[in-house]
């Protein structure tokens, strides 16, 4: 987690940010959701999984609590007195509370002047970084999306009659699944506050696990998604085409419905290029080689994200929740020799596309 900037948070702003802290620190774990943050530690016996890098962390949160809300929660990470302790502590290791927080505090002190001497060594660091990478950015051209044809044309250019090549083979090490559910409860306060891991499977646009994805060159960058029967009625499909630090360089959106998808979500209308009850394939934008950002630098297309969107109702309780996946090049040989597969075909062919075990036809358009 990031540092926090500015000044000290109210108690009801501390209470937010240590239940998204401890949200966060709970990882995947099924929890017993409470509005109090004390009472989710307790209910959850989080209390375990603090150790040093999570004490520096929560240390570095709470420069921003309250005196009180420092006190309380010194007490409770020591062990606290009969009435607030999550365990029994021998005559020995009791503390007097006052002391606890002054040394609390005054640990707090020593990590804000480290850090502060951290970022200075960063910034000197970063002017030697920059001084030596003047030349050139790095070359990540091995882990970006290649096509096995460098000559692909582009969309503009492209020819509307039948391509030469056989079916679509994917490529094992560019194969995705769904499996990534992201759910965030509507309502006030900063969305990390908000998110919930466990959501019910009939609340979901697809179940987690379902849906397979990879990707193809036909007349340029094909992101191919199978799944059960129908799966893609009614659904918002987003594709993004984008950097390693996710800097999107493409994104495609398919709605079959009017409304299927949320108010405001970017992304120009995705071209189809094959349907079927099964398979969706949507065209998309790879670039080759580096590619000069408008905000500067260089980058490459290293992971396509895609994702199935809801567009929750006035009245549901959700303000975003989806199932997302990801694709990038996966070389455990390192020889850098992986390229998206291309395949041939003509419109109104039926092709085959089977993606790691899970098959079906489409039509080309």
């Amino acid at each position: 987690m990031p540092p926090p900037l500015g000044g000290r948070w109210t108690d009801a702003e501390a209470d937010r940010q240590i239940l998204a802290f401890l949200t966060r620190l709970a990882g995947g774990r099924q929890l017993i959701h409470r509005d109090d943050p004390v009472e989710l530690l307790r209910e959850n016996d989080l209390l375990l999984l603090f150790g040093p890098e999570e004490e520096v962390a929560f240390a570095d949160l709470a420069l921003r609590f309250p005196d009180e809300t420092v006190t309380r929660w010194a007490t409770l990470l020591s062990g606290g007195d009969r009435s607030e302790a999550f365990g029994p502590r021998s005559r020995a290791e009791r503390r007097d509370e006052a002391s606890i927080a002054r040394e609390f505090q005054v640990g707090l002190r020593k990590r804000v002047l480290g850090g502060v001497l951290l970022l200075a060594v960063l910034v000197v660091l970063g002017y030697g970084a920059r001084a030596v990478l003047v030349d050139g950015p790095v070359d990540r051209s091995d882990r970006a999306l290649r096509f096995a044809d460098s000559t692909v044309a582009e969309d503009d250019d492209r020819p509307a009659g039948p391509v030469a090549g056989g079916p679509p083979v994917a490529e094992p090490t560019l194969i995705a699944v769904a499996d990534r559910v992201v759910a965030v409860l509507r309502g006030q306060g900063p969305p990390e506050g908000r998110i919930r891991l466990n959501v019910p499977a009939a609340e979901l646009p697809v179940r987690p696990g379902v849906l397979s994805a990879t990707v193809f060159e036909h007349r340029g960058g094909q992101v191919a998604l199978v799944g059960p029967e129908d799966w893609w009625a009614g659904a918002c499909v987003r594709v993004t085409v984008a950097t390693e630090m996710l800097r999107p360089l493409d994104v495609v959106v398919h709605e079959v419905e009017e409304g299927a998808c949320p108010d405001g979500l970017g992304g120009r209308v995705a071209r189809v290029s094959c349907v079927g009850r099964s398979v969706l394939m949507l065209g998309v934008d790879i670039p080759q080689g580096e590619v000069e950002l408008d905000e500067g630098g260089f980058g490459w297309a290293e992971t396509i994200r895609f994702g199935i969107e809801s567009a929750p109702e006035a009245t549901s309780k959700w303000e975003v929740l989806a199932v997302r996946g990801a694709i990038a090049v996966s070389d455990p040989d390192g020889d850098g020799e992986i390229a998206v597969p291309a395949f041939g075909g003509a419109p109104g062919d039926v092709v085959s596309v089977e993606i790691g075990g899970a098959t079906g036809e489409c039509t080309l358009s």
